[in-house]
């Protein structure tokens, strides 16, 4: 569905007048679902990490701290756990807050645990990686609209088209405009909040799949085939 197809089923949901154009339209019924699907849109990226969200950074570290615009344009937040030295096989522990970070950078003895935080756009990692370290980890990304459906990725976070098409989904959308439009009319929305917040909550529990919850222990064997050492006191 593109952004004229899901305002004009909301209209039809509110019993308005389905529009033939989105963008550029003076009416103001047109203009309000309009900033409600954004608003809805933007309401999703915020609150959960969409599995179509999902991207990886990869890049080339410099030996300095200082990892230059190493942050993608559409960067909204880290996914836990996902910064690696690939180079070196350990991970990077952060985001530092800044105190953190000059505690660190501050201490006269060899950090040997690899950290990193966030200033502007650029990365800051300490110790110093080696020149031509494979970083790399997994962020959320703020683009969930397609400007260019035809190649299916999305690039931005705003509409400007009428045919544009968000990636996310589309029925959730429509009623997330709906129950907006009629709150901010001084309309009963309850029905139209209550069907959005169980699609909202089925789609969380649906996003990306699940793994098998067994409690027995054979779910050893349904780890990730990582190399396991045995904890204990041994002889070296």
């Amino acid at each position: 569905m593109t952004l004229l197809t899901i305002v004009q089923d909301a209209a039809r949901g509110i019993g308005l007048p389905v529009p033939s154009t989105v963008i550029g339209n003076n009416d103001d019924n047109v203009a309000r679902l309009l900033r409600f699907v954004t608003q809805e849109g933007q309401e999703l990226v915020d609150g959960f990490d969409w599995a179509v969200l999902q991207k990886e950074r990869n890049f080339s570290a410099v030996a300095q701290a200082v990892q230059t615009n190493a942050l993608p344009t559409d960067f909204k937040r880290f996914i836990d756990h996902t910064f690696f030295n690939r180079t070196r096989k350990r991970e990077v522990i952060g985001p530092l807050t800044p105190q953190e970070w000059q505690q660190q950078v501050s201490l006269t003895a060899t950090v040997v645990v690899d950290a990193f935080r966030v200033r502007g756009a650029d990365i800051l990692v300490v110790p110093n990686p080696q020149a031509g370290d494979t970083m790399a980890f997994e962020y959320v990304s703020k683009y969930w609209i397609d400007t260019d459906p035809g190649n299916g990725t999305a690039d931005a976070e705003s509409f400007s088209s009428n045919a544009d098409v968000p990636v996310l989904d589309e029925a959730l959308l429509t009623l997330g405009a709906i129950w907006r439009y009629k709150a901010s009319k001084g309309f009963d929305y309850a029905e139209e909040f209550r069907s959005n917040e169980i699609k909202r909550a089925r789609l969380k529990g649906d996003d990306g799949g699940g793994r098998m919850m067994d409690l027995s222990n054979s779910s050893l064997r349904r780890r990730a085939l990582v190399p396991q050492i045995q904890e204990g006191s041994w002889n070296l």
